[in-house]
Order: C-alpha cells, then structure tokens, then sequence
C-alpha cells in the first residue's frame, strides 16, 4: 500500500490509529448528542416551551459523516503498524469514550468505569512501548500473499464464516421459516460480525506488504491480487456493517456489541502472533509485555463496557422505554442517563 521509509511507517502509523479514534469518537458523541437533543425538544415542545436553537438532525449527519470518515486512517494504518498495536489502540477507544460522554453527555464514571479505564490505558501504553515495529517492509510480489500460512487461515476461516451466514438465514427460506431458535443468534450474529471483521484485516495487513499498482485504473487489472484483496476489505467491511444491523435487530446492543468487540479484538491477538508473527524480532521480554499489555487493554474495555447477558430475552422496545423514561426523569436535573455503549473499530 503505501511504500514510506520504515522509520516514518511507525510515527505515521500511530498517527492514523489516533485520528481515527478522534474522528469516530468525535461522529460517535455528536450521533448520540442529536438523539438526546431531539428527545429533549419533543419534551420541550409537548410543555410549550421553545426549542433549542441547535438542529439535532444536522449534528447527526456530521456524526455520520466523521464516523464514516474515519475508516480511512484505520484502513491505512494496519498497512503501516502491526496489527497488535492497531487493535490496542481500538481498545484505548473507550478510554476516551467515556471521558467524552462524562463531559459532554453528562454520563457518571463510576469506580468500575475508572478502574477499566485504568487497565486499558496502561496496556495499551505497553503495547505501544514495547510492542513490535515496522521493520522488514519491503514489498513482496504483487501476485502473492507475503505470509505463506494466510491462505490456509482465510480458507478455513472464510469458510467457517459462511456457514455462519447460511445458518442465520435459514428463516428466509419458506420451508425453514421458523425452524431457528431465537438462542440461535446468541451465538452466530456476534461470531459472525467479529470473524467478518478480523477477516478484513487480515487483508488489510497483507496489502500493506504488496506494491501499490502504478496508473489507473490499468494497475489495477496488471495485479488482480492486489485488486481483489481490495475488493475483500470493501466486502468484509460491508459484511461486518450488515451483521451490526442485524444483530441490533435481534440482540439487546449491550450484549451483541461487547461480545462482537470481544472476539473481534481477540482473533487479531491471535492472527498477530500466529499468522503474522509481530512478536518473533522482539526479545522475551518485550514480547511478553506487549502481548500483556495487550490483554490488559482489551479486559479494561470489557471492565468499562461488559456484555449485559442478562438482557437476552428481552424485547428491544422494554429497553428503549425505560432508557426514555430514565432521560425524561433526569431532563429537568441536566443529566442524561444511559449506559456508555461499545463503540465498534470502524
């Protein structure tokens, strides 16, 4: 992908992995102000007072627009840094979360919150100290992948993937309507959005060892390899947003997003050390650290947001009503009061 000196890969690198933490962050917070704002209006408007000069419906589509965005820096970053530390830093993303939501969206930390922030914030700074470098970057052929065990890992994985996406709409078949249990999708709907996931950036890892085809749109078709792990990311990327949008359907979103963060993050831990091997050029102890390090940010994302498993089962209507009573009964105090929800790694 992009062909820079190895010594500015690392600083760009992290670079991008920050930007694209501010501006999903900075979408993220302005979605969710809107949505606060408009119910606050209706509550407004039903007591005959005036509404706030602020358009909930124009701050909501700068948040989409940052939100969206922000896949740039990220796509780009996992072809510059190791994968380890790109998903750390995804990790660090509720740190800064939930300082924001306590600020502007008046939302209490409460001491599970400050402990969770805690150990993602110095697993991730682990990571970053003694995690690995960009060292041997040099472009492979563009025809092949660079890692000998990625096509036998995405074989396996891509197929495990399929099946996942058969099983889950069985229902649309007529003769199969019904014959799903809804504790079905407990499993298959975050499994599914996580290896969809993971998956990309496994492709994305790769491009960034490939060379960058020369004119377009000609480059393009002279590396057919190049152009399809293109066209992978775009369609897993799509996948992965599809699987959100259903899993939101079928699953509370304090269960599904956890979970699918989760197993995402922790499949790329994994894909680090065994596919890629990140860990092998660092000594014992840093390779240690950094893998630590890792760990502790992701159980600290987990601290600060777990998966309500206690929600299963209940209606998606029940939840709204009560988060809806909750801001009508804090509407006259100035706090807002909701639970801090995961933020997916755009």
């Amino acid at each position: 992908m992009l062909m820079a000196e190895a010594a500015l890969r690392w600083p760009l690198g992290i670079g991008l992995c920050f930007l694209n933490l501010v501006l999903a962050l900075a979408g993220f917070i302005m979605q969710r102000k809107a949505h606060i704002l408009e119910e606050q209006q209706n509550l407004k408007s039903d007591i005959g007072i005036s509404p706030s000069r602020i358009s909930p419906r124009q701050l909501l589509y700068i948040g989409i627009f940052l939100y969206v965005i922000a896949a740039l820096p990220d796509v780009v970053s996992y072809t510059l840094v190791p994968q380890v530390v790109c998903s750390t830093v995804a990790c660090f993303r509720l740190v800064v979360l939930t300082i924001l939501a306590h600020f502007f969206l008046h939302e209490r930390m409460r001491c599970r919150e400050i402990f969770g922030m805690t150990l993602c914030t110095g697993g991730t700074a682990a990571c970053i100290i003694f995690g690995p470098r960009p060292t041997d970057f040099s472009a492979a052929i563009a025809d092949e992948f660079y890692h000998t065990h990625v096509a036998v890992y995405l074989i396996v994985g891509l197929s495990i993937l399929a099946i996942l996406l058969v099983v889950q709409h069985f229902d649309a078949l007529p003769f199969c309507r019904g014959c799903v249990s809804e504790n079905v999708y407990v499993f298959t709907l975050p499994a599914t959005a996580g290896l969809a996931c993971a998956f990309g950036k496994v492709f994305n890892t790769e491009i960034g060892f490939l060379e960058l085809p020369e004119g377009f749109p000609l480059g393009l078709v002279k590396h057919p390899r190049w152009t399809s792990m293109l066209l992978a990311i775009v369609v897993l990327g799509l996948l992965d947003f599809y699987m959100n949008i259903r899993g939101a359907k079928h699953m509370p979103v304090q269960v599904f997003a956890p979970l699918t963060f989760a197993l995402c993050t922790s499949l790329q831990f994994l894909q680090s050390v065994f596919i890629f091997g990140e860990l092998q050029g660092l000594s014992r102890v840093n390779a240690t650290l950094s893998i630590l390090g890792a760990c502790l940010s992701l159980l600290g994302a987990l601290v600060i947001q777990p998966p309500k498993l206690w929600l299963l089962g209940r209606e998606l209507v029940d939840d709204e009503d009560v988060d809806k009573t909750q801001n009508q009964e804090k509407l006259g105090l100035g706090g807002i009061a909701s639970a801090t929800p995961m933020l997916q790694p755009v």
